[in-house]
């Protein structure tokens, strides 16, 4: 079953864990996968779920809706997507880990699903923050090797030129191939 956000919903920061959670109820949180390093000053301190947190959160679901996740998958997925949107810090682009591909005739959608690829691999991202140039990318699931020592983990971010993204018509249509 999809969670479906209420007047209850809060974003909270937790010292311990170093985690921001999301409060759903008196008996159920959600840990998201950004520590304190990662997150702006605002995340420490309590916040409703928003009215945009809430349409962020059914437009990403509706985006992920034709991947093969499960329920609980798309809303982890989704929850840690709008954290990121509304907490995490700025982030510098990191291109030069990635294969130039220019195939994207336009910028990306706020959850359009695309991939990112180099020589050690490729791996299929959320966009959470599209624009004109570069873009921020939530990791979907399994890891991408950016480097022989640097590796990215399910739903950590990373800020791409938008030449680096390559849109799934591109692999669907045959005008790329991929390993």
């Amino acid at each position: 079953m999809i969670l479906v956000p209420d007047d209850h919903w809060r974003w909270m920061f937790d010292e311990k864990m170093d985690r921001l959670l999301l409060d759903l109820s008196s008996d159920m949180q959600f840990a998201t996968a950004y520590r304190s390093k990662q997150l702006t000053d605002e995340a420490r301190h309590p916040a409703v779920f928003s009215l945009d947190d809430t349409s962020h959160y059914f437009h990403l679901l509706e985006c992920i809706g034709e991947l093969p996740f499960g329920e609980a998958e798309r809303v982890q997925i989704v929850l840690n997507a709008v954290a990121a949107m509304r907490f995490a810090k700025p982030l510098m682009p990191q291109s030069w880990h990635l294969n130039e591909f220019n195939l994207l005739s336009r910028p990306p959608l706020l959850g359009e699903v695309v991939m990112l690829a180099n020589s050690l691999g490729h791996a299929d991202v959320l966009v959470i923050e599209p624009g004109e140039t570069a873009s921020v990318c939530l990791l979907l699931c399994g890891e991408l090797a950016l480097t022989e020592e640097k590796t990215l983990h399910t739903h950590q971010l990373i800020k791409v030129m938008n030449n680096r993204i390559i849109p799934f018509s591109a692999v669907c249509n045959g005008q790329l191939r991929l390993a």
